[in-house]
């Protein structure tokens, strides 16, 4: 998603990520500095990944060249203002969904985090350290037990036409998320009286409380949660005005009114997203406001990677999503963002309940299939090196990370054959191919294409599934996925992020598609309330090898980097961060 953005803790140091403005509920503490990053994948995928869009107009072209430049090259010097025609974001299909209450996807967060900003944010400036920070919400601290959060809202915090965000707006705004039901609101649950909200056995949300008078919004949550703040400046929780309130579902469809550094020109179609820039935004965690930032940004709709890739060579745009097959010509052509560093995973995931791969007697099956992958081989063929092969599901970078934990993600065709021998030894029989499903013309045909080699070299019958992109989340979280491709871009760097919204019992049919364990949900819910850091590492460990190697129900392929290109003699600043390209610090040359 997202985003993505955030978050550490406060009074209790998760994983040693110190939280800058948070405390206990004594302290009255500011902002600090840093960026922000999210839900959510790079590279050329989708739910929680950028996608490509193509463009058919240049932003800004550039001026031949000044009369009076040296003769050595020089960076060119950005003005501020202009326009960019985006063609990296949407690749496959328009965005499913645009309002933050309902978006579970990279490539749309994109656009939602340029409209909207959230409680706190997160400092990447330092990206082994990211920080959380207050955001809309200029302070923040927590209780010693760090189940009552204390947020005071920044007075001057307005939408873009002008109306007030008061504790009351967070109130309903949150709500409105319950009311809502997307696939993160399992989220509503960390609250008090959030799950009586979403089974609509409430009226309201008990665990919220507006003080608008003093600027206070007081969250109570259901259990200890030692990195909510991380939480609360997550998209599902953005400030909605109050026509927001009214339209409920349909809010998406027309000009949505955000916070943020940009607002929408038109309502949303299926070709392309405009947004401008928001006069009134009142700037970023450190009160910067950007004012040299874009004057207009327009998303177009591509096709698929090559098209958008193409069409951003001929000079329709001024980026776009890197074909896998295309990494080497971009990096010597353009500028790219292959060296950034992403907290996201591409991955595939298996339904326990789906009788031809899940349950306890295709265990060795799924572990099978596993060994079978060549992961390095998909990532020189793929994508030229430029990723990091995955040893687990959780990547370098976040707090309580430990490299090698999955036992049946090296390559291993020996292991595999013997594995799938055992299976059938044990009474397991095939009646039909597996389907390995994939969002479609989003670039993961040639990952698809190795991967079945592979598994069929040992003798397990499967079949490619593709799936339009733009229904293809909504169709896992209803149930529908066997074995099937999940990237991944973290939310807010916690582990947690990654083992509970993706796996644990919570978010089943939300983000999670499939995995069922109770021992498993136990240790998650014990490390998110733990304070000890190093025990809570511990714990998110032990959980990680349940799904890994004793119920192998994931298999980690690679971890992302950055995915883009863009036009080097035009953009002269393109920032991405942890997947997520902050536009209102894009420049463009004179």
């Amino acid at each position: 998603m997202r985003s993505q953005l955030w978050k550490l803790l406060a009074i209790v140091l998760a994983f040693g990520l110190v939280a800058a403005s948070c405390g206990s509920d004594s302290d009255d503490n500011n902002s600090a500095d840093g960026d922000e990053t999210t839900t959510e994948e790079p590279a050329d995928e989708p739910a929680d990944e950028p996608a490509d869009e193509p463009a058919d107009e240049p932003a800004d072209e550039p001026a031949d060249e000044p009369a009076d430049e040296p003769a050595e090259e020089e960076e060119a010097a950005p003005t501020g203002g202009g326009e960019f025609v985006d063609l990296g974001t949407f690749v496959g299909d328009p965005p499913q969904h645009l309002d933050p209450a309902l978006n579970s996807t990279l490539d749309a967060f994109q656009v939602i985090n340029a409209v909207y900003d959230g409680l706190t944010d997160i400092d990447f400036s330092d990206p082994a350290n990211p920080v959380t920070v207050p955001h809309v919400a200029d302070s923040y601290s927590a209780n010693d037990t760090a189940d009552v959060w204390t947020f005071h809202i920044d007075p001057n915090a307005q939408f873009s036409n002008g109306e007030a965000i008061t504790p009351s707006t967070f109130l309903n705004s949150w709500e409105r998320a319950a009311d809502l039901a997307g696939d993160y609101s399992y989220l509503i649950t960390f609250l008090e009286g959030g799950s009586e909200r979403l089974a609509g056995e409430a009226d309201t949300i008990v665990g919220l409380e507006a003080d608008d008078a003093a600027g206070n919004f007081i969250v109570t949550l259901a259990a200890p949660y030692s990195t909510f703040d991380s939480v609360a400046g997550f998209q599902l929780f953005f400030p909605m005005p109050e026509a927001a309130i009214a339209a409920g579902a349909d809010w998406e469809n027309g000009i949505m009114i955000g916070n943020g550094p940009y607002a929408m020109e038109t309502a949303r179609n299926d070709q392309e997203i405009i947004l401008v820039k928001s006069d009134g935004w009142v700037g970023d965690y450190n009160g910067d406001t950007f004012d040299n930032r874009l004057d207009r940004i327009i998303f177009r709709v591509q096709s698929d990677p090559d098209t958008g890739y193409n069409a951003f060579e001929a000079g329709e745009g001024l980026n776009a999503n890197i074909p896998p097959a295309r990494v080497a010509q971009a990096q010597e052509d353009h500028g790219t963002t292959l060296n950034e560093t992403v907290l996201g995973s591409y991955h595939y995931v298996i339904n326990a309940r789906d009788p031809r791969i899940g349950g306890p007697e295709n265990l060795k099956l799924r572990q099978a299939i596993s060994s079978a992958i060549d992961r390095e081989d998909i990532n020189a063929a793929v994508y030229n090196g430029t990723r990091a092969t995955s040893t687990g599901i959780v990547p370098p970078g976040i707090p309580g990370f430990e490299a090698d934990l999955c036992d049946f993600c090296g390559y291993d065709p020996e292991l595999a054959a013997t594995l799938f021998q055992e299976w059938q030894d044990e009474g397991g029989v095939q009646t039909e191919p597996i389907p390995i499903q994939f969002n479609a013309d989003a670039g993961h045909e040639p990952v698809m294409a190795i991967m079945l080699d592979n598994i069929r070299a040992i003798g397990i019958d499967v079949v490619a599934d593709p799936t339009p992109g733009e229904t293809y989340f909504s169709g896992l979280a209803d149930g529908l996925c066997v074995i099937c491709r999940a990237g991944w871009f973290a939310d807010y760097p916690t582990y947690d992020n990654f083992m509970y919204d993706l796996f644990h019992g919570d978010s089943l049919n939300g983000n999670n598609f499939g995995f069922i364990n109770a021992d498993f949900d136990a240790i998650v819910t014990e490390a998110k309330q733990e304070t000890d850091v190093v025990r809570q590492g511990e714990l998110f460990r032990q959980a990680e090898d349940i799904l890994l190697n004793v119920d192998t129900m994931a298999i980690p392929i690679n971890w992302y980097r950055g995915d883009y290109a863009y036009n080097k003699d035009i953009v002269t600043n393109f920032p991405q961060v942890n997947g997520l390209i902050l536009w209102e610090q894009i420049t463009l040359a004179e």
